[in-house]
Order: structure tokens, then C-alpha cells, then sequence
């Protein structure tokens, strides 16, 4: 089945692409400017994760993993008892990010706008798990509608624009 750009470029889809390839290109542009080996490693690790991102809203891998895990859930029988695993994994999945935050951040403290970039790349691994576990509750606020938007969105921008001023803070 053939879909025309305006079908496959939902407002949804457009913000997440908008936002991750701004963060990319701040990461690309930060990794040929600077001189310093910290901040080019940092700035390419980030830029890796936002094209990442960018292919995964164009593709939806996301969708396509949370579909196989759900098919599977189904074949085994155990999709009705999901819910306890799903809040187990969010909860190992927020324990992963604070400790990530917590020992990257002590290590990122030495450059300039490190930390910062580091939560926005945080929020947006977050973000992407999330939606991969899908837990009803969760998914009701974050695509919720928001004028042509969804709330999910606004986080996508949030943590794209909060890599970007820390990636260019460390220029």
C-alpha cells in the first residue's frame, strides 16, 4: 500500500522528527568544533542517540518491539497478568536512569553543559522504554491529545532542546 508524505508525516510524528534532528545536528556541528577529546566523545555518543531516535519516529521500531513483546504475552498465555511485570520494569527502568544519572553525572561534572545533556538523553531513553512497556495508565497521559500534538511530544522537545543547550554549553 502506497502512503503519501502527508499520511506518514503526522503533526505527532513531524515534532519527534523536528526535535531529534535538531539535537543531532547540535551534536553533530558540537563533535566538529571543539577540541576537546571529553566533549567530542560525549557530543558523538548523543548525536548516536538522537539519529537513533530520528529513525526510530520515522519507523517505529518502538511500536514494532512493544507488538512482538504484546504477540508473545499472547502465544504464552500471559498478557491478562502483564501489568505486574510492566510496573516492575518501569521501576527497574527509573532505578537504571537515576543511577545512570547519579554516576555519569559525576563524571560529566568537568564539562560545561554536561549534565544537562545528559538528562535530556536520560529523558529521552526513558521515554523510549516507556512506550515500549506500555502500561495502560502511562500510555492514557501520554498520548493524550494536546491541540494536534500528543503529550509525548512535548517530552520528545523537552528532552531534544534540553541535550541541545547542553551540548552547545559544552562548546
Amino acid at each position: 500500500m502506497m502512503r503519501t508524505a502527508v499520511a506518514w508525516l503526522t503533526p505527532v510524528k513531524a515534532s519527534g522528527l523536528a526535535a531529534y534532528l535538531m539535537a543531532s545536528a547540535a551534536c553533530a556541528a558540537t563533535v566538529l568544533l571543539s577540541v576537546d577529546r571529553r566533549i567530542v566523545r560525549l557530543a558523538s555518543i548523543l548525536c548516536a542517540l538522537d539519529l537513533f531516535l530520528v529513525s526510530d519516529i520515522a519507523f517505529n521500531w518502538r511500536w514494532k518491539l512493544h507488538d512482538q513483546l504484546s504477540w508473545s504475552a499472547i502465544t504464552h498465555h500471559w498478557y491478562a497478568f502483564r501489568t505486574g511485570p510492566q510496573i516492575a520494569a518501569l521501576a527497574f527502568l527509573a532505578i537504571m536512569l537515576l543511577l545512570a544519572a547519579v554516576s555519569l553525572g559525576r563524571r560529566l561534572s568537568s564539562i560545561r553543559g554536561g549534565r544537562l545533556a545528559l538528562c535530556g538523553a536520560l529523558l529521552s531513553i526513558g521515554c523510549w522504554f516507556t512506550e515500549v512497556i506500555s502500561l495502560h495508565a502511562i500510555d492514557a497521559i501520554l498520548y493524550r491529545s494536546v491541540g494536534p500534538l500528543m503529550v509525548v511530544c512535548f517530552i520528545w522537545m523537552l528532552a531534544a532542546i534540553t541535550t541541545t543547550a547542553g551540548i552547545l554549553r559544552a562548546k
